[in-house]
């Protein structure tokens, strides 16, 4: 048995301490992630460089016989390796040497010279024997093999081996096979195409009556070769699957030929890549295959529940209108511990689910939060949460939300927007559980007025905090307009930040104005090139859910001093757009310059391409709506990084770094011309690399833009600790649904 499994027995032990409730959610949310783990484990075996394994579900000969052209079928190896403009006429490249064969006997007589295995995954790196076949039958039937006699038979292997000196064992086990083949009466011919229709279990019995194939080996074969959608019981894969939540004990321990329950629970193209992609990482990553280093240990129920039963440390959290979770990983890294969050945006909980993994997954809730009863529902985690923390939706105070709604509709009214009061929930929140801080985060809209009303948002947020001292200790309530560039984040994003501190923790009048002011800040702006240092520079369609590499060189202070790299070897949502439109294509490589808008091509250019801005830029006196095409530079922090471009780049369009950044005539290509990916938008908002967002493609746009950077959420967190740290005996005024004053005394 390999070291790699031997070691994971301290992670069957702690599953088996998982509550059902933990191991029944993560389960279902495995399932439906399933591509992104299988992506995951691909990349990280190409990562490490090593061969891949054999029997690529894409080049199966019963699949290949049915002529399937689905991107779905293209090798995972290849689709992750593919670069735009490649056909998919090379359906692999695993290197397998009976890829594309056209007759599943092949696979069966490859196993019939291999050797014995423990598992069936170990059939996956038995290359020589495929070798052996494909040689073999270069320019020969099976027919025509059949026909040899023992010595012709004997000296065709031998002269098909890599290694000379085939035994007679194995020419007598090939031998048995061919005879077999010609006795049974499922086939017409010295061949296993077109097997006769019947069920599972009959192709496992007749393969285990040929010598060398033992039962696992015959369920392995019905997947690999003959294109049938079982998952064979495997010692090594099950360990893995049980370290997942995929197997509960009962099922580990029972005697089974195959997992029919996991078959039933997974889309039938998903189980030969899923078991082949569990099988490599089982067989091929190591005697720490699922420790600190393996890629995916966010996966595992086992990760999770270590996370969770290890003693926690600092003020304890909970986040409301959380997100994908950018505030909490913020706070997180500043030594907070993080108990509950809601959102109401199923990817996004998703994607916090997944990277906050020392929180169980009822614990993070996914519901409208007027639909919730918050207080009850947290003090089910934690009883008195130190702070409560959230960035309440901001679309009914952004700009471009409003101008949006005002298009299409005239009586639209901000005040009447119910998003705008949402904060309500967040003060309902503080005022039954009376933490000892509170953070909010916004748009700058919050502190604009609302048309000639006189009013701004932010006064009636405040206002209703301020008016919680009325039945109890209240809270020093102040805000700052912080552009968060002045922060070290490579964009220019203007944001209210609102902090909230109990009476009995404040000493001064001003105190949380001054801290406010101390916030850690910088005048040197960092730029895009800074942001971006170490990723993939993809050309347009280039990309993926995970890629399986990153660009060598130096990297920048900021990714560097903010441990953007640490924790992943790999590349997560780095998918670019193909940008198809011929004059989107003509705008980014010929029409703007790097710091142009649609504005400037229509006003500040020669007006040879003014024609293809096709929308209202206004006039050159009055300007609007220029930010619709607009090409970055490089050496400037980036604009905003907003939900919007879910829809589209165009107001994101980065340069070719090689003709604007590092100037090499030799490598500039225009095709680099095309909108920011996901994860140069996740970095720009400082999220480290091993941050994953699930869900589709335009999801990780909508969930990085509506985030909180985490470099704003550790700032704060850093500079809030020392008030929320110290010893305090402060008594609280004892009301229904407060704090008591024992609670104090603990706090």
């Amino acid at each position: 048995m390999p070291e790699s499994v031997m070691s994971r027995g301290s992670s069957l032990a702690i599953v088996d301490t998982a509550p059902t409730a933990e191991r029944e959610s993560h389960k279902q949310f495995l399932l439906e992630n399933v591509e992104f783990l299988i992506d995951t484990l691909t990349a990280e075996h190409m990562q490490r460089q090593r061969f891949p394994p054999t029997g690529c579900p894409s080049a199966i000969p019963e699949k290949l016989a049915r002529k399937r052209s689905s991107n779905a079928d293209i090798c995972r190896y290849l689709s992750l390796h593919r670069r735009v403009g490649e056909t998919n006429d090379q359906r692999c490249m695993c290197q397998d040497p009976l890829a594309g064969s056209d007759d599943p006997l092949d696979a069966v007589a490859a196993v019939v010279l291999g050797g014995e295995v423990t598992a069936p995954s170990e059939r996956f790196f038995e290359r020589v024997p495929r070798k052996i076949v494909a040689k073999l039958r270069e320019d020969r039937t099976w027919r025509e093999i059949a026909a040899m006699d023992t010595n012709e038979l004997h000296e065709a292997l031998q002269s098909a081996t890599p290694r000379k000196g085939v035994g007679s064992e194995r020419v007598a086990r090939l031998d048995s096979l061919l005879d077999r083949i010609q006795e049974t009466d499922y086939t017409d011919d010295i061949t296993l195409c077109g097997f006769s229709n019947v069920q599972y279990s009959t192709y496992v019995e007749f393969l285990k009556t040929i010598p060398g194939i033992g039962e696992g080996d015959a369920w392995w074969l019905l997947q690999t070769a003959f294109d049938k959608p079982i998952w064979p019981v495997d010692s090594y894969v099950d360990d893995l699957l049980y370290s997942l939540g995929l197997l509960t004990s009962e099922e580990l321990s029972a005697t089974e030929s195959r997992r029919i329950d996991l078959e039933d629970q997974l889309i039938d193209r998903q189980i030969p890549a899923l078991y082949r992609s569990l099988a490599t990482h089982v067989i091929s990553s190591g005697p720490d295959s699922c420790g600190k280093e393996c890629e995916i240990r966010k996966f595992l129920l086992s990760h999770r529940l270590r996370k969770q039963q290890s003693e926690q440390e600092g003020p304890t959290v909970v986040d409301l209108f959380a997100g994908a979770g950018g505030l909490s990983c913020g706070l997180s890294r500043s030594g907070y511990d993080i108990r509950w969050a809601i959102d109401i945006e199923p990817d996004a909980v998703a994607t916090y689910r997944l990277n906050h993994p020392e929180i169980p997954h009822e614990n993070v809730i996914c519901d409208d939060i007027r639909e919730v009863n918050l207080s009850a529902s947290i003090r089910e985690a934690v009883q008195d949460p130190d702070v409560i923390v959230g960035g309440p939706p901001c679309q009914s105070l952004s700009q471009a939300g409003y101008r949006s709604r005002r298009a299409n509709d005239e009586s639209y009214s901000i005040l009447g927007d119910e998003r705008t009061t949402l904060y309500t929930k967040y003060v309902e929140a503080v005022d039954e559980l009376r933490p000892k801080a509170i953070v909010m985060e916004n748009v700058e809209g919050m502190v604009n007025e609302v048309g000639d009303t006189g009013i701004r948002v932010i006064d009636w947020v405040i206002e209703d905090l301020e008016a919680l001292g009325g039945s109890g200790k209240g809270y020093q309530v102040d805000f700052c307009l912080q552009d968060l560039a002045r922060l070290g984040i490579p964009q220019n994003r203007e944001r209210v930040l609102l902090v909230g501190i109990r009476d009995d923790l404040v000493e001064g009048e001003d105190e949380v104005n001054d801290l406010l002011n101390s916030l850690s800040t910088t005048d040197s702006a960092c730029s895009i090139r800074q942001g971006l240092s170490g990723l993939p520079r993809l050309r347009r369609g280039e990309g993926g859910r995970v890629l399986a590499k990153r660009e060598s060189g130096g990297k920048s202070d900021y990714v560097k001093n903010n441990n953007i790299l640490d924790g992943t070897n790999l590349c997560f949502n780095h998918q670019a757009r193909e940008h198809p439109m011929e004059k989107d294509q003509i705008l980014f490589d010929e029409g703007l310059e790097p710091g142009d808008t649609g504005w400037d091509v229509k006003y500040n250019s020669d007006g040879e391409y003014a024609k293809y801005i096709e929308y209202d830029v206004g006039t050159a006196e009055n300007p609007r709506f220029g930010d619709k095409y607009r090409k970055l530079r490089w050496s400037e922090p980036s604009p905003t990084i907003v939900a919007h471009l879910a829809k589209d780049a165009n107001g994101y369009v980065l340069p070719d770094y090689y003709e604007h950044a590092r100037p090499d005539p030799e490598r500039a290509d225009p095709e680099r011309n095309r909108g920011i990916t996901p994860r140069e938008a996740a970095r720009l908002q400082s999220f480290p690399d091993k941050y994953i967002f699930l869900g589709s493609f335009t999801s990780w746009f909508r969930q990085i833009g509506n985030a909180v950077p985490p470099i704003a959420g550790k700032i704060v967190g850093d500079a809030l600790k020392s008030i929320l740290t110290e010893d305090t005996s402060h008594n609280i005024q004892t009301t229904e649904g407060h704090l008591s004053p024992q609670t104090a005394s603990n706090d």
